[in-house]
């Protein structure tokens, strides 16, 4: 009930809509009401009594009353539609920012298809219910004891003869209910679980085609649709069971009505014309006893969808502003690491972590995969938060420090190049919108990125498919470092961002980096030492933990692990016996 109330909250700022819709759906059910009592002066007044002038008036009103309903209907229909898709719009707009100020950690976590699941078709069936259930539960409910007090009017015998099969319905639908709840929610659950194996599957097509797992993923994908089967024949079991009996229960009103109203007019306690307008009101009392299962249905699937998108909505980021952020005077680029630590979940990544980058400065992290040297850059922008230590960035402790401002003086080159389906220009410039092409060049050219977006058939305009999809790592890696340099950060982090291009490559975006990160403090994560052999500072991780620090030289002389990765590499470029 409480996520019914949060769906029903939802309209309160097209309140106007909705009331005026449940204006026009009064009027419909209105005209319902009043048609039988019409149809009773026809027969006792026109058939019985003779009076037949009064025929055209009666069957005019009786068209009247059509049109009427349907005008009345149109409208309801266009304005509840109107409010449905208003506070969908809301929905989804409101959820997608929501998505955006959740942490990391929120995304590890949770799979890109069950969101998406949750933002297309959780989100469409609490649409649906305000559009089509919410009217229709309100005419069923209304027409129901509308149409009972009329046959109170008419026959009160009537009418309790219909209302004795209440209490068993009731009881057969509150079964029905109990049952095919937690049965919807599987069902959600588990179209959560077939969209991100199609999503994940489609987002992977290149190498599942280069590893000819093709009918491997075919196998996985029929065994989440199955279940999904499976599921869904449950719940139409279930289905099949109760709604017959519900069905069958309203059924049995018109013929207790009839019987009753035979046995009143063999009494004489009922005109033929009464008789005629009770059993007019038969449908509009057995009908919502009809729909009770598919109003239950509608209603359990809209809260179940409801649980899961407010469930997202209710998720406070973990990562936040402090409630009186320190306004950092000048950004210069200082970085100072002091006694931090920091774990994922139950697992320790960094431990006991100091040193201090002097703002202009270049460091070098070096170390095995796994070692820790990603997750030690992304708490400078609070990716993630500290367990223990301080992480101070321009002499402020980055937990008091804004966002916003922390992060775009940061300018960050991650280890999977991600691009969006935009041009190249527009893919550069993604950090500072306002760029004009000219900015871009250059950091193109500072990227190394300038010629091969040269050739491409419509130069900066050229626009990449998917993720990259369309250019080499390479390329993707200089768009990305492109994209960093262009907003002039303080700090520059490059995350292995030369691992796919070629040494020559890599050793002219080194040369064009000197002079474009010149007086900013630049984190260089690499395997190839050749990336941070000229680092004022290189740092060797092991397990989390600084095992060696110094310079190039220093390193080498110390013949530690440092040295060891320098004789490998040596030895894989020069072979067996090469000189150091």
């Amino acid at each position: 009930m409480s996520s019914m109330r949060r769906i029903l909250g939802l309209l309160k700022p097209y309140r106007l809509l909705v009331y005026s819709a449940f204006f026009f759906q009064i009027i419909v059910i209105i005209s319902r009401l009043v048609q039988p009592l019409i149809t009773r002066m026809i027969v006792n007044d026109v058939i019985i009594a003779g009076q037949h002038d009064i025929l055209v008036q009666l069957c005019i009103a009786l068209l009247g009353l059509v049109v009427f309903r349907a005008i009345s209907g149109f409208l309801r229909v266009l304005l509840m539609e109107r409010a449905s898709q208003c506070v969908a719009y809301d929905l989804r707009t409101g959820l997608f920012r929501h998505l955006q100020r959740l942490s990391f950690s929120f995304f590890d976590q949770n799979r890109v298809g069950e969101i998406m699941s949750r933002m297309t078709g959780d989100l469409e069936g609490i649409r649906n219910y305000l559009a089509v259930g919410l009217i229709t539960l309100f005419e069923q409910g209304v027409t129901f004891f509308g149409a009972l007090i009329f046959m109170f009017t008419l026959s009160w015998q009537a009418a309790l003869s219909i209302l004795s099969t209440l209490p068993f319905i009731a009881i057969v639908a509150f079964r029905f209910r109990k049952r095919v709840r937690p049965m919807f929610r599987e069902v959600r659950e588990q179209s959560a679980e077939l969209n991100t194996r199609v999503q994940e599957n489609l987002s992977g097509i290149h190498v599942v085609k280069a590893f000819v797992r093709e009918e491997h993923e075919k196998e996985l994908f029929t065994k989440e649709n199955q279940k999904l089967l499976e599921m869904n024949l449950k719940v139409t079991d279930v289905w099949s069971t109760y709604v017959p009996i519900m069905q069958g229960l309203s059924e049995i009103c018109t013929p207790l009505v009839l019987a009753t109203g035979a046995i009143l007019m063999a009494a004489g306690q009922m005109d033929l014309g009464t008789l005629v307008g009770v059993t007019g009101y038969i449908w509009m009392l057995t009908q919502p006893m009809r729909m009770l299962s598919q109003l239950i249905n509608g209603m359990t699937m809209a809260s179940t969808s409801a649980e899961k998108v407010f469930f997202y909505m209710d998720l406070g980021p973990r990562i936040k502003d402090d409630e009186q952020p320190v306004q950092v005077p000048q950004r210069s680029g200082r970085v100072e690491f002091e006694n931090v630590t920091f774990q994922y979940d139950d697992q320790a990544v960094l431990k006991d972590i100091s040193f201090v980058a002097e703002a202009g400065q270049t460091i070098g992290i070096m170390g095995a995969t796994g070692a820790g040297k990603t997750s030690l850059v992304r708490l400078m922008a609070r990716s993630y938060d500290v367990n223990a230590g301080r992480v101070l960035v321009d002499g402020v402790d980055v937990r008091k420090q804004r966002l916003q401002d922390l992060r775009k003086h940061i300018g960050y080159v991650p280890q999977e190049t991600f691009l969006f389906s935009e041009s190249l220009f527009e893919n550069i410039r993604f950090g500072k919108p306002n760029a004009q092409l000219e900015e871009v060049v250059t950091a193109a050219r500072a990227a190394q990125a300038e010629d091969f977006i040269e050739e491409m058939p419509h130069k900066y305009e050229t626009v990449v498919g998917e993720r990259g999809i369309g250019l080499s790592g390479g390329q993707k890696q200089r768009t990305a470092i492109a994209r960093a340099l262009l907003i002039e950060p303080n700090i520059l982090v490059f995350d292995d961002s030369t691992s796919a291009v070629d040494m020559q490559t890599e050793y002219l975006i080194q040369q064009h980096l000197e002079h474009s990160s010149k007086g900013k403090t630049t984190f260089i994560i690499a395997h190839r030492i050749s990336s941070v052999k000229n680092a004022d500072l290189i740092l060797v991780l092991n397990q989390g933990e600084i095992v060696e620090r110094g310079t190039h030289a220093e390193l080498l002389a110390k013949k530690g692990e440092y040295y060891q990765m320098w004789q490998d590499q040596l030895t894989a470029i020069t072979g067996e016996g090469g000189v150091a």
